[in-house]
């Protein structure tokens, strides 16, 4: 007998390579798409939506990504967990499932989102980086670049850095992270935290980070953009590839 509906969290991780983002969009393989299949399976074939903290943007991985809907099934959590793993697809991973209150909202009930940017430093690119990691062997100046990562810290109207597909009450967000961290000389990372992202800003920032470190833009330009919400400087957006959703914070964990 199916149990009335409940609402249940999901936390899973996937590799974007072969996603055309998360959010469903009709005839595209999407991680909304394969997730929904997979849960109106469990509950007897019947279709259903999903909520999730953020839409990741195509070729845009996570490690920590949070979903939640209503569902009916006779399935406790931890069946539920075992029924989408035996479901999902290879390049999505379920980490758990637990019902929680009714009202619970992934997206608005954020308190905090990590992003992290990948760089792969070898000369010649690592062959099991390379749907993860930005290739990015070229010499860099990483003072000046990590003195506008200071700049961003705090409250600011990122406008000037965001996508033309964002549709937003606002462009101001609180960042608490931005960092650069190298790993030896073959590997770097770009580490975001903030209480929410604008489409497209951490690729646009890392497009402009890495055009700092190769003398191209001057630390004061990006000043007066991050300051002004105006930009007038072409530089190009990071590739999605390099981009993983690594965590996302709630007040009750």
């Amino acid at each position: 007998m199916t149990r009335p509906p409940r609402r249940v969290r999901i936390d899973l991780s996937y590799d974007g390579t072969e996603f055309a983002g998360f959010q469903f969009q009709p005839r595209h393989r999407t991680v909304q798409g394969v997730l929904e299949q997979a849960l109106s399976r469990i509950q007897g074939d019947r279709p259903l939506r999903v909520q999730a903290s953020g839409r990741t943007d195509a070729g845009v991985h996570a490690r920590r990504q949070v979903a939640a809907c209503f569902l009916a099934s006779r399935y406790d959590d931890r069946q539920v967990a075992h029924s989408l793993r035996a479901l999902l697809p290879d390049d999505v991973r379920v980490e758990g499932v637990r019902t929680v209150d009714e009202g619970f909202d992934p997206r608005r009930g954020a308190r905090s989102k990590t992003y992290r940017y990948m760089l792969d430093r070898t000369p010649h690119g690592d062959v099991f980086r390379a749907r993860f990691a930005l290739h990015y062997p070229r010499e860099m100046d990483v003072e000046p670049m990590k003195h506008v990562l200071g700049l961003l810290l705090g409250r600011h109207d990122f406008a000037g850095f965001a996508g033309s597909a964002g549709n937003v009450e606002t462009t101001v967000r609180t960042m608490t992270e931005a960092r650069f961290v190298e790993s030896g000389r073959d590997a770097a990372q770009f580490v975001f935290s903030a209480n929410g992202f604008l489409n497209h800003m951490v690729r646009i920032l890392v497009g402009a980070l890495l055009e700092v470190a190769q003398g191209v833009i001057a630390p004061a330009e990006l000043k007066r953009i991050l300051d002004s919400g105006e930009r007038d400087l072409k530089w190009t957006t990071a590739p999605a590839h390099g981009l993983c959703l690594w965590e996302v914070e709630y007040e009750d964990g």
